[in-house]
């Protein structure tokens, strides 16, 4: 008898425990159907990879066609990342004015995470005591009017050497190209306090190379960002891994390299302080609400890297 007693007091258990489960897999099917009649309207989704099947060529362009269907407002599952696309600027002037702080903040990008030395970059750290000061230095250091005017006769003398280069010339000009390696002159010697021309220089070529691979890396679209529980095994399944590690190494030499240079005693004193030159020596300063690491003077170069052109 009390053996038919603990195996009934068992089997009651087991069977509770499973009424349990099912209620609450009730419950959250119900939450999951109230939250989907809040959501704005959207296209069908499919299993697994929800919209991604439609974002195909250019995706700006994908996005387009689609609020023409659905709307200003709409609602796309890309992976498993739901997202909400705004294609009007008075909804998004609307969302920005009142709920600020909630959309303030950025997704954590796979290649971005590793190449902006763990979100070190303003342009990719979350919102936060960091970014806000980082943000400050920006502003005041590197993008104020003086320390833009400061830089005129760089801009000056770049564009004479353009338009030299294009009065000697003997044959047609490719406007296009002239103009990248103008805009890319004028941000190296800014950033860096020298310019890396495309040319014989096989060194500087190389450069090119690695900043071209790493706007790819930063640019592309990474399926590691819309599946993030399975990104690891992808990233090493596509590959993504090794040209993220290999870019990612090549571009901290560089790195180390420019600032090994500018904390060398015997560097002649520059005329107009770079880039670097400012994060060193905000670096330095004891005042400052945060201390600026190594990685972090790499994290914001890497954000400046990404505006030059291919």
């Amino acid at each position: 008898m009390g053996a038919f007693s603990s195996l009934f007091q068992s089997y009651y258990i087991f069977f509770a425990f499973l009424a349990s489960i099912f209620f609450l897999f009730l419950i959250k099917q119900r939450k999951k159907l109230v939250q989907s009649k809040k959501l704005p309207p959207g296209p069908s989704k499919l299993p697994l990879i929800g919209n991604l099947h439609q974002l195909r060529g250019l995706p700006h362009r994908s996005l387009q066609h689609l609020s023409d269907e659905h709307g200003p407002l709409m609602f796309l599952q890309l992976g498993s990342i739901p997202t909400l696309v705004i294609s009007s600027a008075d909804i998004a002037r609307e969302i920005f004015k009142t709920h600020d702080l909630v959309f303030s903040g950025r997704p954590v990008l796979y290649a971005a995470k590793k190449l902006s030395y763990n979100l070190s970059a303003v342009s990719f750290a979350p919102y936060g005591e960091y970014w806000r000061e980082v943000r400050k230095i920006v502003i005041l250091e590197l993008l104020s009017a003086k320390r833009v005017q400061s830089f005129q006769a760089v801009r000056d003398e770049e564009v004479a050497l353009m338009l030299d280069s294009i009065a000697v010339s003997s044959g047609p000009v490719n406007l296009s190209e002239l103009t990248l390696l103008l805009a890319n002159n004028i941000v190296c010697r800014v950033a860096f306090g020298k310019k890396y021309d495309s040319g014989e220089d096989k060194s500087k070529s190389r450069f090119h190379g690695i900043l071209n691979d790493t706007q790819d890396l930063l640019g592309g679209l990474c399926i590691a960002d819309f599946f993030p529980w399975m990104g690891c095994w992808l990233s090493k399944f596509n590959g993504l891994e090794t040209r993220l590690e290999k870019n990612f190494r090549e571009l901290d030499e560089i790195y180390d390299k420019v600032i090994e240079e500018h904390l060398d005693l015997r560097r002649p004193e520059p005329e107009h302080e770079d880039l670097v030159d400012v994060l060193l020596r905000v670096q330095k300063d004891s005042n400052q609400a945060i201390a600026l690491s190594s990685d972090h003077i790499k994290g914001v170069l890497t954000a400046l890297t990404h505006l030059l052109p291919s």
